[in-house]
């Protein structure tokens, strides 16, 4: 008996090594052609800079990075950015010391995403071909593989915290409460935006826990703020370091960058929303007679991820074919739409990218959208995908692929 579980998990094993390696060699690929290397760190990643700080007793880098987004506070440069990838580099940090190999851990977390996506669609009994390929989509043919060819500080926090918020997904559909809320607070401090995701689940669990259907609003809400407390925890550190850098427990930085001081409208305004929603839905595209790609910075989100259009024609397949309205799916939705319109109010849509990288925050809860189809078992359903949805993975996987090679080398080859 031993031996023959042994030989089911090295078999559970095999797909997800092949996987990994597969990853491997289009990232060497890719960075063959751009002239990058997978073992590199970036300059630009000011997460190390902050780490290194922090062991030489400071909360503050020791003087200016002109090429870097830095705040300016009290005479002193700080990372404007929430602080959790600093201390998710520390054990990096002891081992390399100055010349950590960001390059290489975004390709892992990169690898590990795209492997917790197949993993939970293999356990939720959809075919082989079908896991593979819609991981790939939200993967490879997302925007999300031009945030791991570069570890810089925008690209390296979207990716962690994308990281964490598929586990926190996962978590969810393992009916785990505290890890659920523990991996979106680890998100927080990457991405603050990700803090909505937390009400969203915290709203679905009220609403839906059978345990407590008798009880008043009160009580379901007490009863479920419980295994929120080791996340409360970490919202609570990271308003101490906001507070012992920037005198605000709600400040972490970015208020205090040179290009928002001086912005007429501040970091975040109404003044925003318009253009900011007309680049995000309407910019495009365009080749010339020798293939080149021209795009603007950034261009909509649905070109640039095409899961998006995935997620709407089955939301809409749902609600008007099947009648299938399912509270979680009508809360991501929601919650969505909020997002976007958070991200629009922003002053910036995320400056030198390749398509919408502030839409990718969204990805991992709109792939839980996708597969949130329970039978009468209440089970989720394994997802089959149509011709329609090949074709749109299969679009974004080579635009994704060959619009990164063009970003960084201006070149089709």
């Amino acid at each position: 008996m031993t031996v023959m579980r042994m030989n089911e998990k090295l078999k559970k094993l095999i797909n997800p090594l092949i996987i990994f390696f597969f990853l491997f060699m289009i990232f060497i690929l890719i960075d063959d052609i751009i002239g990058k290397s997978i073992v590199d760190g970036s300059i630009y990643n000011s997460y190390e800079l902050q780490t290194d700080a922090w062991f030489r007793g400071h909360t503050y880098l020791s003087h200016d990075y002109p090429y870097l987004e830095l705040a300016i506070y009290n005479g002193h440069f700080y990372v404007s950015f929430p602080p959790f990838p600093s201390l998710f580099l520390v054990p990096f940090y002891l081992f390399f010391s100055n010349n950590i190999p960001t390059n290489l851990i975004s390709f892992f977390l990169f690898a590990f995403e795209f492997i917790i996506i197949y993993k939970i669609l293999i356990e939720h009994k959809t075919r082989e071909l079908n896991a593979i390929l819609l991981a790939s989509s939200f993967t490879i043919g997302s925007n999300l593989l031009s945030l791991s060819i570069d570890s810089g500080v925008w690209f390296f926090a979207q990716l962690l915290n994308n990281f964490f918020c598929i586990l926190s997904v996962d978590a969810f559909l393992k009916k785990k409460k505290a890890l659920t809320y523990l991996f979106l607070g680890l998100a927080v401090g990457c991405r603050p935006f990700s803090i909505i995701y937390i009400l969203m689940f915290f709203i679905y669990f009220i609403k839906t826990d059978v345990n407590y259907e008798n009880n008043s609003l009160f009580k379901k809400v007490v009863k479920n703020i419980v295994p929120l407390i080791p996340t409360i925890i970490i919202g609570i550190i990271y308003m101490i370091y906001n507070y012992v850098r920037f005198d605000s427990i709600f400040e972490f930085g970015h208020n205090y960058l040179p290009e928002f001081v001086n912005a007429e409208y501040g970091q975040f305004s109404i003044h925003y929303l318009l253009n900011n929603l007309k680049s995000l839905f309407f910019n495009g595209i365009s080749f010339n007679n020798k293939l080149n790609m021209s795009f603007g910075m950034p261009f909509s989100f649905f070109i640039a991820n095409p899961i998006f259009i995935i997620y709407f024609y089955r939301s809409i397949q749902n609600i008007i074919k099947k009648k299938d309205k399912s509270f979680l799916r009508i809360m991501i939705f929601i919650f969505t739409f909020f997002n976007i319109i958070f991200i629009c109010l922003h002053r910036t849509l995320g400056a030198w990218q390749f398509g919408a990288r502030y839409t990718c925050d969204i990805l991992p809860f709109i792939f839980l959208g996708i597969i949130w189809k329970k039978n009468k078992k209440g089970e989720i359903m394994k997802l089959e995908l149509s011709k329609f949805e090949l074709v749109c993975i299969v679009f974004g996987i080579i635009l994704n692929v060959f619009g990164v090679i063009i970003m960084y080398t201006n070149k089709l080859f």
